[in-house]
């Protein structure tokens, strides 16, 4: 199996933080700009994978 490229595990990695710790752009109420990007690009890496096959 090919390795993911990346940015897709840098993005593993920002959700993986982010369960744990808060970052300096975390609001109060847990919305993060990184977390929704993190998301938008592993679920964009995840729709192309599947179609792949």
């Amino acid at each position: 199996m090919a390795e993911a490229p990346f940015v897709i595990q840098l993005a593993g990695y920002v959700l993986d933080f982010h369960q744990r710790n808060r970052c300096r752009r975390c609001g109060p109420d847990g919305w993060c700009p990184r977390v929704a990007m993190a998301r938008a690009q592993l679920t964009v890496w995840r729709q192309r994978k599947q179609r792949a096959r």
